[in-house]
């Protein structure tokens, strides 16, 4: 090949000038500033596709724990579930809820407890802020999203890690606060499994009817000692079959560990909570 051609070839390949360059936006940052956890708490917006072409419909709100690490992920699953080929998911208002404190937020009780369920010598006990975080997400966060969207009152709850912790504490405690419940790998293991114990007492007397659960669950254990996997299998196969009149679903993930089943749990869940 002579350089003239190379040269051609090397111009063809470079970038032209676009007219009419847009930022692509997915969403919109926005602040609240919470009375109940004394601080400024961010959380990004993502409005279904035709929001603003059809005013008359309302919309469910996806309330996403850990918003700074999962937003994009979710709104790449929505679009792919929400389109005509998927029909899983129906138009959905996405909340991302970003982090200052996960252990704070997100654990229902302080703890100096590891994951082996065991209390090192001058552990100092650390988190327990759950049922505060809970009253910002729905006393002042859910009114302000009420007020300014459009929404059906139909709200959905997802969380991972400590969030899937949150998750399943607001679902058995608080089971009202939301319609559907989706819990990736929650950290059933905090303060030595005390959540999974208590939850038979949780559910008695209850009845779900109206309500979704899905858990998704990595199946890849790791080489220390760890009670994580054994308190979710008791929640899982001793307690929520239980659970009277409960749309429950669940999955293990056996190719993925803690830090990986997050994206696939969504997923599924998501299929699996609003599929026919």
């Amino acid at each position: 090949m002579s350089w003239i051609h190379t040269l051609f070839i090397f111009f063809l390949l470079l970038p032209l000038p676009m007219r009419g360059q847009e930022d692509i936006c997915i969403g919109k940052a926005l602040v609240l500033n919470s009375a109940a956890l004394h601080e400024e708490r961010n959380y990004w917006i993502h409005l279904p596709e035709n929001y603003r072409q059809d005013t008359t419909q309302t919309y469910r709100v996806i309330y996403l724990l850990d918003g700074d690490s999962f937003f994009h992920s979710l709104i790449g699953i929505d679009k792919t579930l929400a389109t005509v080929r998927g029909k899983y998911l129906p138009p959905s208002i996405i909340v991302g809820v970003l982090n200052t404190d996960r252990t704070r937020d997100f654990t229902p009780a302080p703890s100096a407890s590891g994951r082996d369920g065991k209390i090192l010598p001058g552990s100092i006990p650390e988190g327990g802020g759950s049922e505060m975080f809970c009253r910002f997400l729905t006393e002042e966060l859910r009114p302000v999203i009420d007020r300014t969207y459009r929404t059906n009152r139909q709200n959905m709850l997802i969380g991972h890690s400590y969030a899937g912790l949150f998750t399943v504490n607001t679902f058995l405690r608080h089971t009202g606060l939301f319609d559907t419940y989706l819990a990736v790998d929650p950290s059933l293991w905090w303060d030595q499994g005390k959540l999974s114990e208590e939850a038979s007492e949780l559910i008695k007397g209850k009845d779900f009817a109206g309500k979704s659960l899905y858990i998704g669950v990595s199946g890849k254990r790791t080489d220390r000692a760890d009670i994580h996997l054994d308190k979710v299998n008791h929640l899982l196969t001793e307690v929520l079959p239980q659970a009277a009149n409960l749309r429950f679903f669940y999955k293990s993930f056996p190719q993925e560990n803690h830090g990986t089943v997050a994206i696939p749990g969504i997923y599924d869940g998501i299929k699996r909570l609003f599929g026919k």
